[in-house]
């Protein structure tokens, strides 16, 4: 008993609390709303997790394809320098559209508004008309039409690395929330439950041996007087009926 008086005071109980049993009624409801909000908390983390390695296998593929479309871009711009020259090129690529239009949407994925991006520039007919096809070559078209899937793929590498930082953003703060009823809320409600419980059962104890010690005394005091010419008093009766028979003979 001691070990665990010890070990109760040693925890963190809730300051300002009463040993009461309406406060531990109070208590038993926190705890389990405490232990309901741990467990949805700890399935919302878990349902990210899950989506947010699932868009890390999209953004390595992503980001492959960035690089692979880079590569072919830049090639199919060398050839294009080869044929036309890098002085039609310089010309040409200063009479291009300086505007790159993207599209900018949310959704949602566990309540975490992730972005939804799409690259817009190409898709009218002025932007896709910015030059002669009299002096020019073909080379040339496949290069601008390379860079236009690279520009579409790297706006969707961004839409992808945003959606993970916020959800790892997300992620971090919903497990600091599991930890914190986990290892300290939780705990300190069980640990002041306990508290109370041991309080009331200490207070339970010592009506219980009060009430024996006043009835000793009536009994005794009664065969003093003579029993059997001396009922018992109302309040010898009382007495009697709270304390259990076990304990009168």
């Amino acid at each position: 008993m001691d070990n665990w008086w010890d070990l109760l005071l040693s925890s963190e109980v809730i300051e300002g609390v009463q040993a009461t049993r309406m406060e531990l009624l109070a208590l038993k409801i926190r705890r389990n709303l405490a232990q309901k909000g741990h467990d949805l908390l700890r399935e919302k983390m878990d349902a990210l997790i899950m989506h947010f390695f699932e868009i890390l296998e999209d953004f390595d593929k992503v980001r492959k394809s960035v690089q692979e479309g880079l590569q072919e871009a830049f090639l199919a711009l060398t050839e294009a320098k080869m044929v036309l020259g890098p002085m039609k090129i310089r010309e040409i690529a200063l009479s291009a559209p300086h505007i790159a239009e993207v599209s900018v949407q949310t959704k949602s994925i566990m309540g975490v508004r992730v972005p939804l991006l799409r690259f817009l520039s190409g898709e009218k007919e002025e932007e896709k008309l910015f030059y002669s096809f009299v002096d020019t070559s073909v080379k040339l078209d496949e290069a601008i039409e390379r860079f236009r899937k690279a520009m579409d793929q790297i706006v969707k590498l961004a839409e992808v690395q945003g959606a993970l930082i916020r959800l790892a953003r997300e992620i971090s703060e919903t497990r600091r929330r599991v930890n914190a009823l986990n290892y300290i809320m939780i705990p300190r409600l069980v640990t002041t439950i306990n508290y109370i419980q041991l309080q009331l059962s200490e207070q339970e104890r010592q009506s219980f041996t009060r009430l024996k010690k006043i009835k000793a005394k009536l009994e005794k005091k009664g065969k003093k007087l003579g029993e059997e010419e001396i009922e018992l008093t109302p309040e010898i009766s009382m007495v009697t009926e709270l304390v259990p028979k076990k304990e009168k003979e």
